[in-house]
């Protein structure tokens, strides 16, 4: 089990490493990135990522367990504040192609990553114990009555496939004309399907 370092995670040296990391990771394979190129993309002395990191497999895994952090505030922001299933599924809809859009290394590093053998069985869960936000609105809208479906787990999988699907179309298609008019026909698609 790969262990993380306890300095401060608010370090401007340890975000200078993480950025980097991220870059590097996203342009070239893991094996291909040494702690040495990215100490000096970060602007920091080789040493001083082994200050904050025991190894580059404890890097790659807490950049991973950030970038799931960074995604998830990111859906929990203001969500609290809606009261409908409707409203809270739009909203993570929209708010996660939004991040999606404005994070487009992130994404891709987590794309790359989450079937890595680079993140360890403990990242992944720790990940994944972090985003249940999605889930957590279909239970609620199960004991509402708001949406019928036998498996909150399996419609929370189900809808987190077709947001990720259609806001990588939406992505690649992002300065068409009817870019907002595909947005908002993407979630009408999926609540017909569940309402």
């Amino acid at each position: 089990m790969i262990t993380t370092k306890t300095m401060d995670k608010s370090s401007d040296k340890r975000k200078a490493i993480l950025d980097a990391s991220l870059k590097l990771f996203c342009n070239k394979c893991f094996q291909d990135t040494s702690t040495a190129s990215i100490s000096q993309q970060a602007n920091v002395a080789t040493g001083t990522l082994f200050l904050y990191f025991e190894s580059k497999e404890a890097l790659v895994n807490e950049l991973y367990l950030e970038c799931k952090e960074d995604y998830a505030s990111y859906l929990e922001k203001d969500i609290s504040e809606l009261r409908s299933f409707k409203t809270k599924l739009k909203h993570i809809w929209e708010k996660g192609l939004e991040w999606r859009i404005n994070n487009p290394d992130k994404l891709k590093f987590m794309m790359q990553f989450c079937s890595s053998p680079y993140i360890t069985k403990h990242t992944k869960e720790k990940a994944l114990t972090r985003l249940q936000l999605l889930n957590q609105v279909v239970k609620d809208g199960m004991i509402s009555k708001e949406i019928s479906a036998s498996d909150a787990e399996l419609l929370s999988a189900m809808l987190a496939g077709y947001f990720h699907t259609a806001a990588l179309f939406l992505m690649e298609n992002s300065s068409h004309k009817n870019f907002n008019k595909w947005k908002e026909e993407a979630f009408d698609y999926i609540w017909r399907g569940i309402h």
